[in-house]
């Protein structure tokens, strides 16, 4: 990282909040070769970036240009998460969101970043690292439990690229994908619906630091090299909405070279290979890295001799995605406890056919095929850890449920009973259904229906 960046992480460092709800914690992340222990990273590790941007620095020489702070833009996207988060908790005191980040692998300053912008803003964050060499069905596993955690409103992959298959991606629940990585959220931002998904944070950052930066993205040529699936979908799409016209690359490809003199403004998703020299790229360009590598002169950079038009590093990416991440979480959290106020269900009613004559009671039940409990559970708002199913058709609803929805106003309670039945056995029972179906599918009012259990009389408790 610049030496910039642990300076404004400190800034950030506050007393340590009360701990949230108990998560799981898998064993604790290795630091990087040379750098201190724990998950925390350590002053060996932003020691060693340190010393590398130095030596960056050095290579530029006293012409370059150097990058912008990003330092302001950061804090006001935190600021800005921090109020909404304070109005949202002045409506429900007790709410808190969580962050759950699986990690494989030993990037600890980015766990550092996560974690301190999470604590500025006001959030829980829970790290569950697991061994770099994780196969996909021990992530996968992982991201189920978290899709079935109540506490948890969002979810980041901080993993090796090769580890980013379709099977692992979608995974993830849609609603606590913050870094939009899944199909729904990138067909739902391709579809012109932006309000009703969440954007890759690191694609809103690129696009932020270039408006930030004073470039006008209108009819520019825009190329990126090196980048795959849903970031370099997202970033051709957000350049597009910004009347960019948009070009994709690998480093291996042989019109490479014609795409660079073209391009106005590139973005690198991956490390520049050692082959590739970096005259290619035209002075004049505007250069943004999503690759740490590019600076660091390991992949052949060599002296960045090319005075670039505003090279932007990966550290001000990370940290801006970073940010804007903690800012997709809030939306998450606010989109939850919207789901928890009061609303009308989304009940798909069975179909009905009507029969001339009228057949009896036992025909038309037999007709009908129940639905099943488990996808009513889900359309009048119950959560898969508050019921208990029991066969196809039969669930218990835990007592958790009335924790969750206690901020709720009580519902209106109509006790049927003292009815004589008419001569074709209209009575408590049929009064009690009729009166749900008028009001549920009639009405639109949510509503449901208890029985007790029918009199053992003469029938046994079989109705007919």
């Amino acid at each position: 990282m610049s030496a910039r960046l642990p300076l404004f992480l400190r800034g950030l460092r506050r007393p340590q909040q009360p701990p949230g709800p108990p998560l799981r914690l898998r064993a604790p992340c290795r630091a990087s070769s040379g750098g201190g222990g724990g998950c925390g990273g350590g002053e060996g590790l932003l020691g060693q970036r340190r010393l590398r941007d130095a030596q960056v620095g050095s290579s530029r020489g006293q012409g370059s240009q150097a990058p912008p702070a990003r330092d302001s833009i950061v804090r006001e996207v935190i600021q800005n998460s921090k109020e909404v988060l304070s109005l949202l908790q002045e409506k429900s005191p007790t709410f808190k969101p969580v962050l759950a980040i699986i990690q494989a692998g030993d990037d600890n300053l980015m766990q550092e970043i996560n974690q301190n912008l999470a604590e500025e803003a006001g959030l829980n964050i829970t790290h569950i690292c697991l061994p770099p060499d994780s196969s996909e069905a021990e992530i996968i596993d992982e991201i189920l439990k978290i899709n079935e955690d109540t506490r948890v409103h969002g979810l980041a992959l901080q993993i090796s690229e090769n580890s980013f298959s379709n099977k692992v991606l979608n995974a993830l629940k849609p609603e606590k994908d913050v870094d939009g990585v899944t199909d729904i959220n990138l067909g739902r931002l391709v579809r012109g619906d932006a309000h009703e998904c969440y954007v890759s944070p690191v694609a809103r950052a690129v696009i932020e630091l270039l408006e930030k930066s004073g470039v006008n993205l209108d009819g520019k040529k825009m190329l990126v090299i090196g980048a795959h699936g849903s970031l370099e979908a997202a970033l051709q799409c957000l350049f597009q909405r910004r009347g960019s016209m948009t070009m994709s690359s690998q480093w291996k490809t042989p019109q490479l070279q014609g795409k660079l003199l073209e391009a106005d403004i590139v973005v690198l998703g991956s490390p520049k290979p050692e082959e590739i020299p970096l005259s290619w790229i035209q002075p004049g360009t505007t250069v943004l890295s999503c690759s740490h590598d590019f600076l660091s002169g390991k992949h052949g950079c060599g002296s960045l001799g090319v005075h670039f038009n505003g090279l932007i590093a990966e550290d001000d990416v990370s940290l801006l995605a970073a940010a804007l991440r903690i800012q997709n979480m809030v939306s998450s959290g606010r989109r939850w406890l919207r789901e928890q106020q009061h609303a009308r269900w989304r009940l798909h009613c069975l179909k009905l056919q009507p029969l001339s004559p009228v057949p009896s009671d036992l025909e038309i039940s037999r007709a009908q095929t129940p639905k099943a409990v488990e996808v009513l559970a889900k359309e009048i708002g119950l959560l898969a850890d508050e019921i208990e199913i029991h066969g196809k058709s039969k669930a218990k609803v835990r007592l958790s449920l009335l924790e969750r929805l206690k901020d709720q106003a009580d519902g209106k309670y109509v006790l049927v009973a003292g009815i004589t039945p008419t001569p074709l056995g209209e009575g408590k029972s049929t009064v009690t259904v009729g009166l749900v179906q008028a009001l549920t599918a009639h009405l639109n009012i949510n509503s449901f229906a208890c029985l007790r259990q029918p009199s053992q009389g003469p029938t046994f408790g079989v109705k007919v």
